[in-house]
């Protein structure tokens, strides 16, 4: 009998992961996601500095209303101290001094966003210089004029370091020109028409040669800077108006209208006799003085509150940006995470009919499973070597229907 021995397997190559077309797919996943993300930075980053400028104008804005309050205050302070002096009476200047610690400690907290620090020094030297004169009668009107129309000059430079223009906000402008110059403008010449008014003259014939020029160019200018602050108000209530807030202001605007008017009325009948106008115009004085402060006040505030109302907002709008950029992200790093490769997992070439060393068997065939509990599958032989097998298999079921036949 001839034992036929199985053929000896071909050496096995082991098999080694291709991970290459894997890392081509990362590679394309994450340059998609790159040009997929480039306009949403580029969206985010406009939209964020758009909102910063807007925040910083803002803070800046707020930053000129917490300047103007004292600085109106002090300016009010040196019209009563020039009208004092002019009519030859003790001025007090603690008034004054409280005023300017008031603007000093504005100026320490802050950062000197409107750049006018370097102008309120100077006007603080020259304050100090004004008071340490003790100048009294006519001559108190040229001395105080000085820090009074620096003091102008200071409002006019928060109003136009607040950038606050009619193409940028047109409401937002009349509330700044009606605060810092034209409120200020009013109270200054209510204030210079009283004390031209009051100061006692220096002879008989100067009153009957007529009217003082002085005190009809400062007559003239109540009138107007009462009109302007009526106009820039006003305008606000109209329809289509951008800034309703001035509704709120109409009260206290009609009471400074009336108070204006009766002055103006008071220094237009200086010169009639027997008009009793020069004992009333210091009252009427006294009383444009009060209601101008309360308007100056009611408009700062409502300015301050719409700032207040846009600061809120583009808080508001920041937190959005960063929520909608910190979505974008998680979402992109999610998709790039789904692309990678799994641990553990092999990538090699693998057929329907392919066993488990990679090598191909006939269907349905197999063996007993090996040490390690794999299914083992028996080695290909040459189909030659089975053939004088098949021969003897053949013969020995054939024999014995042979031999009965026979």
């Amino acid at each position: 009998m001839t034992m036929t021995l199985p053929a000896a397997a071909p050496p096995r190559t082991p098999h080694h992961p291709r991970p290459r077309r894997r890392n081509v797919q990362v590679f394309i996943a994450a340059a998609v996601l790159v040009v997929l993300l480039a306009p949403v930075l580029y969206l985010f980053t406009t939209l964020w500095s758009a909102t910063d400028r807007s925040a910083t104008t803002t803070t800046t804005e707020r930053a000129a209303v917490a300047y103007a309050r004292p600085v109106n205050t002090l300016l009010a302070a040196l019209v009563d101290a020039q009208y004092t002096a002019a009519r030859r009476a003790t001025v007090d200047p603690s008034a004054v001094k409280a005023a300017v610690d008031e603007v000093n400690a504005v100026d320490r907290r802050s950062s000197d966003p409107l750049q006018v620090r370097q102008r309120w020094t100077q006007l603080s030297r020259e304050i100090d210089n004004t008071l340490n004169q003790n100048a009294s009668g006519p001559d108190a009107l040229k001395v105080y004029a000085a820090p009074i129309v620096l003091t102008q000059a200071l409002l006019d430079r928060i109003a136009d370091s607040s950038k606050v223009t009619s193409d940028t906000g047109p409401g937002f402008f009349q509330l700044t020109q009606v605060a810092m110059r034209n409120l200020p403008d009013v109270v200054v010449n209510a204030g210079r028409v009283t004390a031209l008014a009051l100061v006692p003259e220096s002879s008989a014939a100067g009153r009957s040669a007529g009217p003082d020029p002085q005190l009809t160019i400062a007559a003239d200018r109540l009138v107007q800077a009462a009109a302007d602050v009526s106009t820039g108000l006003r305008s606000g209530t109209a329809p289509g108006a951008s800034y309703a807030v001035d509704l709120n202001l109409l009260r206290p605007l009609d009471e400074f209208a009336a108070a204006a008017d009766a002055l103006n009325q008071t220094a237009a009948a200086l010169d009639v006799p027997r008009s009793g106008a020069r004992d009333r115009i210091d009252a009427a004085n006294a009383l444009v003085k009060a209601k101008a402060h309360a308007l100056e006040n009611a408009v700062l505030d409502a300015f301050d509150g719409q700032l207040s109302t846009h600061a809120k907002s583009y808080g508001g709008q920041r937190s959005i940006l960063l929520g909608a950029l910190g979505i974008v992200l998680v979402a992109a790093a999610a998709l790039l995470w789904l692309c990678m490769p799994r641990p553990g997992t092999v990538a090699g070439p693998a057929g329907p009919d392919a066993g488990a060393d990679g090598r191909h068997s006939q269907p349905g065939a197999g063996g007993a499973p090996g040490p390690d509990g794999r299914q083992r599958f028996p080695d290909l032989v040459d189909a030659r070597e089975l053939l004088p097998q098949m021969g003897a298999h053949r013969s020995r079921t054939a024999g014995p229907e042979s031999a009965g036949s026979r």
